[in-house]
């Protein structure tokens, strides 16, 4: 009896493991290895018979309640697993999307440009070129856009409108794709403004002519700086606001203006309807107008001479390189510079100036618009930027001046914009009237770092920020006299 109670307290207490067992819902061996030793611990080896027969009977239960829940823990590991392999592939697809670099490896860009090479702007268009030049070279070397090769192509057009018409012709019949054109003067810019629109050709023009930018028919021109009208403006206003610190020792307490540039397009691109009514609401005088001659060599004494007789205590110029140098050298030689403010464009205050003056220190208080950084800006990232360039690619000292700097600054505005223009209508769809729109898109632009303040929002096609700066010492003393202010708006 004593056995047989033995045994029927050691099968109670399997059954009672067993049933914890099941309940626990088990399924792996674990459990019957912690049963072990208790099975094991059994005095009795009568009864080893006995729970052997009683594991055999409960094992098919134990693997019953594993097998018939081991599918269920299947299922719903093959439910889960499709959701986990879902999840993978859409972070997959996620992070390419987040990237947003299509693969254009093999492709080419073209981007076109033309300007006087062999007449009389020669010297100052080829650190333009050569700005554009290297500036793409260095994109390619970066890998391009989106893997795509940009190809830069150059017209000479002798500074001949005509022959400017014929570059965009010979252009356009070889590439039935045309995104971008970039012109350098005006009298270009104008007469082809209507044909950009009617192509719908992106130009970007260092020729800052209202015309260009606002004439009837236009609308793909965009600028590199504020039109001349809005820089005479702008210039204008800062002389009456400041002009008890400015004038000229025998000047009365008013502006008096002799205009005095060259007869072409540039040269007469700030007189406009719209800034001689801004100057008249400034009190700023118009007291004459000459012209002179667009040669290194020309003789500016009469016009010099005729601003005095009529009073004229400021002189502006619409000049570049030779313009303004020659005003320069002749108000020296005449004995008079101290009786004007010499002040003209913004591409006036530049190394090309130096080039033509028959002493340097003739440039020493010239004023304009700068609306842009310089080289002696060294701690602007875009301006080391173009000066690694120059260096890398040897340019020689005379081209260090604001033709290479604003197209390095102009092919960057271009890249950023073609950019902008895949990401939003596809490699497959891109276009000029797309790299318009994303001009547009993007404004306001720091462009290259702030090289450049671009805003071509609301209608406007031209910058209109400005710095106004004034020789004070020798070549790159271009000192900030008023910081970054806006412009007035003189459009047509």
């Amino acid at each position: 009896m004593k056995k047989k109670s033995r045994l029927m307290f050691v099968l109670v207490g399997l059954l009672l493991v067993a049933a914890l067992v099941l309940s626990a819902c088990q399924p792996q061996a674990a459990p019957q290895e912690e049963a072990a030793p208790a099975e094991q611990a059994a005095p009795a080896e009568e009864a080893a018979p006995a729970e052997e027969a009683m594991a055999t009977e409960e094992m098919p239960a134990e693997e019953a309640m594993a097998t018939e829940e081991m599918p269920a823990e299947e299922a719903m590991a093959t439910e889960e697993m499709p959701a986990e392999e879902t999840m993978t592939e859409e972070a997959s697809m996620g992070d390419g999307m987040a990237e947003g670099m299509p693969d254009l490896t093999g492709k080419t860009i073209t981007i076109y440009h033309m300007g006087d090479l062999s007449g009389p702007y020669a010297a100052i268009t080829a650190p333009l070129i050569h700005g554009a030049e290297d500036a793409v070279n260095a994109i390619n070397e970066a890998g391009g856009i989106y893997g795509a090769k940009l190809e830069i192509k150059f017209a000479d057009d002798a500074g001949n409108v005509d022959e400017a018409v014929a570059a965009y012709d010979r252009f356009t019949s070889e590439d039935p794709n045309v995104l971008v054109m970039i012109t350098y003067g005006s009298g270009e810019a104008e007469a082809l403004a209507p044909r950009f629109a009617e192509d719908k050709i992106v130009n970007i023009t260092a020729g800052l002519s209202a015309k260009a930018f606002y004439g009837e028919g236009s609308g793909y021109t965009f600028g590199l700086g504020p039109i001349y009208p809005d820089q005479l403006g702008l210039t204008m206003k800062f002389l009456v606001d400041n002009w008890e610190t400015y004038k000229p020792a025998d000047a009365g307490d008013t502006v008096k203006l002799a205009y005095i540039s060259w007869p072409t397009a540039f040269g007469q691109g700030a007189l406009t309807d719209e800034s001689r009514a801004y100057l008249a609401e400034l009190g700023v005088e118009i007291v004459a107008e000459e012209t002179y001659d667009v040669s290194p060599t020309a003789d500016t004494t009469t016009a010099i001479l005729n601003a005095q007789a009529a009073g004229a205590n400021v002189i502006w110029t619409n000049t570049l390189a030779f313009g303004p140098a020659a005003i320069l050298n002749d108000l020296n030689a005449l004995g008079l510079r101290d009786q004007f403010v010499v002040t003209a464009d913004n591409w006036a205050m530049d190394l090309a100036t130096y080039a033509f003056l028959a002493d340097p220190a003739y440039g020493v208080g010239l004023i304009t618009p700068f609306p842009y950084l310089w080289w002696t800006d060294t701690d602007n990232a875009g301006i080391q930027y173009a000066q690694q360039l120059f260096d890398a690619n040897e340019r020689p000292a005379a081209e260090h001046n604001v033709g290479y700097l604003l197209l390095v600054a102009g092919v960057d505005m271009v890249k950023q914009a073609i950019m902008h223009a895949i990401d939003t209508v596809g490699y497959e769809n891109l276009t000029g009237e797309a790299v318009q729109a994303a001009l547009i898109e993007l404004s306001p632009m720091m462009v290259l770092d702030g090289v450049i303040r671009a805003d071509y929002s609301n209608g406007s096609r031209s910058p209109h920020m400005s710095q106004i700066r004034m020789i004070q010492g020798g070549p790159d003393a271009f000192n900030v006299i008023q910081d970054w202010a806006e412009t007035p708006d003189l459009r047509p």
